[in-house]
């Protein structure tokens, strides 16, 4: 399932919650009442549907999204103990994209005391409007990544993958062997000094997707092995934390196939799983990802 307006990729400048919410930047607000002029503080907004990502610290959460209208980071903060807060923790995943319907939510006055307890809290990111919450109706995990392509230009030339049988090539050369699956490219990130790709095979029921990362550089071309959880809700940032290399962290979520029972099923998508691409490495949960 794909963010169904907009799949915006965005490199993070500090932590990924700052890429996560941009990428979501161009999911178009859906409001149910008649348009509303710009609102002062203290008034009830109409109805929304919001796009950002999902971030709990202690006794706060809230909904991080780039405000389509102005480009602004906007936090749309709830009680993770009350009722609607259980729903939404219940429903979205922390650190990956939550496409919620139906918020109702009032701008906080930024300089009240609540609100300041609320930038001290260690959020990743520094919003420009806090709003509060007041309702919302269902939300979902979606996936966060750029549309398939079958051909990108990096720093270093041109990838595609070849229509006849999904062998991949740079500037001509083949640098991936034909594939029994199709393949496209999800995702193109410069990390540091490499070009980053993100390749996904797989299809059908039992395992919708399966990832390779393709690295371009002025060294030459490396391929990883594939990988993931068979998942296609993904959600892949660069993040580039000061005194550290830069990284791609792809997050997905778990997977249990359509003939496992639907207790594992929903318990699986809640996990989240992360790979991470650092300096020639791709790891899960610190560990190389081993070759096939």
């Amino acid at each position: 399932m794909r963010l169904a307006r907009s799949r915006v990729v965005v490199t993070l400048a500090a932590l990924s919650l700052v890429g996560a919410a941009g990428l979501l930047a161009g999911c178009q607000r859906k409001e149910a009442e008649v348009q509303a002029p710009e609102l002062p503080v203290q008034t009830v907004s109409g109805f929304l549907e919001i796009g950002g990502v999902l971030d709990r610290r202690g006794e706060q959460g809230a909904v991080f999204e780039v405000s389509p209208e102005t480009g602004d980071l906007v936090a749309f903060v709830f009680d993770p103990k009350s009722a609607l807060g259980q729903r939404l923790l219940s429903q979205c995943v922390q650190n990956m994209p939550c496409l919620v319907e139906g918020v109702r939510a009032r701008p906080m006055d930024s300089q009240t005391p609540a609100t300041t307890v609320l930038t001290e809290l260690g959020f990743s990111v520094s919003p420009s409007a806090w709003l509060g919450m007041i309702d919302a109706g269902p939300a979902r995990v979606e996936s966060a990544l750029e549309e398939p392509e079958m051909q990108v230009k990096t720093r270093f030339g041109v990838v595609a993958v070849q229509e006849r049988d999904s062998s991949v090539v740079l500037n001509g050369q083949t640098v991936l062997p034909s594939q029994e699956e199709s393949m496209r490219i999800m995702r193109n990130a410069p990390v540091g000094a490499e070009d980053v790709l993100l390749l996904q095979s797989g299809s059908g029921t039992a395992c919708p997707a399966l990832f390779q990362v393709l690295v371009v550089s002025a060294q030459g071309v490396q391929v990883s092995p594939k990988f993931g959880s068979c998942s296609d809700r993904v959600f892949a940032v660069v993040e580039e934390k000061r005194n550290q290399a830069p990284r791609l962290s792809i997050r997905m979520l778990g997977f249990a196939g359509p003939f496992e029972p639907e207790e594992e099923q929903r318990k699986a998508a809640q996990k989240l799983v992360e790979f991470v691409y650092q300096q020639g490495a791709l790891t899960l949960d610190g560990k190389p990802v081993p070759s096939q």
